[in-house]
């Protein structure tokens, strides 16, 4: 990683672009400013220390890498112990892929936000098996105000760290109903064609998938990402990431558990498979205990 941060430090020297990586880019902000082109001597910024870009490129890839394997495993998992989300999924995917049978030629523009049910099985599964507990903000040197949705404002002292529990919130029956702790995606769409779940619906496919719409949240009750200003810049990569891996495995694929002893029903197996999703704790990360159970 030195050698590659000395390589981009040497290609600026010679007024050579450098790579585009994001080991480029943080080279660059460890620029001193007075030697950058758009030099501002008003700017309050500090150029990046060695130690700092080893440390941004340490937090990159450890919550852009590991944060999004951990959701697709558990994604996985879960739909293999839920068979039935696994033909809607398919159903969705093989209606607008129907015909593209090469994955290097799907458009992002043209496939991504037609994938709503994939999508949705992210989401339904951050929501319960977020991969970071909580999120952590710290009001700084300063005290913070914060104004409730009763109007009633909270005062926060300086110093403070503040955690809010993630699962608390989004397994609140308040928002998320009666069944709340149960995993089910079809939660997260909404048909205009009816007020119920859209899998009673009973019409051709493609007037479902034309009327179905993905449900945004009310404010404050999901924060997988976080939310606001300083909210995850990985959000919208790992949700592409995440989607292009279903269509790609569901497009012609199923996943199923295996028995692993004489006697187990398949039922069983997929019972199992749960069991293994449920036995999760946090370490660093959220995992499962035993995951090749």
């Amino acid at each position: 990683m030195l050698d590659q941060i000395a390589y981009e430090k040497k290609l600026i020297s010679e007024g050579k672009p450098g790579s585009g990586t994001l080991v480029s880019n943080l080279v660059r902000a460890s620029e001193q400013p007075q030697d950058r082109k758009d030099f501002n001597p008003t700017a309050r910024s500090k150029p990046l220390s060695i130690d700092e870009i080893l440390g941004n490129i340490f937090v990159f890839n450890f919550a852009g890498h590991d944060t999004t394997s951990i959701s697709l495993a558990y994604a996985l998992f879960l739909l293999v112990a839920h068979p039935e989300v696994q033909d809607w999924i398919s159903e969705e995917i093989n209606f607008y892929l129907a015909s593209e049978d090469n994955p290097s030629q799907w458009q992002y523009e043209a496939t991504f936000p037609k994938l709503q049910r994939c999508l949705a099985v992210l989401l339904e599964t951050l929501r319960l098996y977020n991969p970071i507990p909580g999120v952590p903000k710290h009001t700084g040197s300063r005290p913070q105000h914060l104004t409730l949705s009763d109007n009633k404002t909270l005062n926060i002292p300086a110093n403070t760290l503040v955690v809010p529990n993630l699962q608390a919130l989004h397994t609140h029956p308040r928002y998320w109903g009666f069944d709340s702790l149960i995993w089910r995606p079809s939660r997260w769409i909404t048909s205009s064609l009816s007020s119920t779940p859209t899998t009673t619906i009973k019409t051709d496919l493609k007037t479902t998938f034309s009327t179905e719409k993905l449900l945004t949240p009310k404010k404050g009750t999901f924060i997988a990402w976080s939310e606001g200003l300083q909210n995850c810049p990985g959000k919208k990569f790992a949700q592409v990431e995440f989607v292009a891996t279903m269509a790609r495995l569901f497009k012609g694929h199923r996943a199923e558990a295996v028995p692993r002893f004489e006697g187990e029903s398949l039922h069983d197996a997929r019972a199992r498979v749960l069991d293994v999703v449920r036995d999760s704790n946090v370490e660093l990360l959220l995992g499962m205990r035993e995951p090749g159970c």
